[in-house]
């Protein structure tokens, strides 16, 4: 299967980036896959020298009280052996390559792309951050539940229900 420089994936506006484009042109065969687009930035493109593009970074937030980076990109990958550790996008992207990753879970990240498939993304986050003695005279609940300075934090990382009483 040939490669010839094709675009990446278009993002989508304030969800995420657009994916790196594919490695050379004029039917090489060996050229590299684009990296996953990420929500900090675009994905790299692939090369026509048989490696794929790395993954986008993703975004840091504070809403736990601790710097932590969401939706990182996975990385690309290609016929190339040199880029089996072909590092994903900080934020929890996979690692592309022929020893390809999943996204880290809980991250929201992009899995990486294996040379012979894809792995999945990682699981998602759902955060929400009140301040506490705003909501002193509510029963709430839901997720895992921990405060931060001011702050009572619920958090998300399966199915689950936000109450507010």
């Amino acid at each position: 299967d040939t490669n010839n420089g094709h675009v990446g994936g278009s993002g989508t506006a304030n969800q995420g980036n657009d994916g790196g484009a594919g490695g050379g042109t004029g039917g090489v065969a060996n050229n590299g896959g684009g990296g996953g687009g990420a929500s900090g930035n675009v994905g790299g493109s692939g090369r026509n020298t048989g490696n794929g593009g790395y993954g986008g970074n993703g975004q840091t937030s504070g809403i736990t009280g601790s710097d932590v980076t969401y939706a990182g990109g996975g990385s690309g990958s290609g016929p190339n052996q040199s880029n089996a550790n072909l590092g994903g996008g900080s934020g929890g992207g996979g690692r592309g390559g022929t020893n390809a990753t999943s996204g880290t879970a809980n991250t929201g990240g992009g899995g990486g792309a294996g040379r012979s498939g894809s792995h999945s993304g990682g699981s998602g986050i759902v955060i929400l951050r009140y301040t506490t003695a705003d909501a002193a005279a509510l029963s709430i609940s839901g997720g895992t539940t921990s405060t931060s300075g001011v702050y009572t934090i619920h958090t998300f990382t399966s199915s689950g229900n936000f109450v507010v009483s």
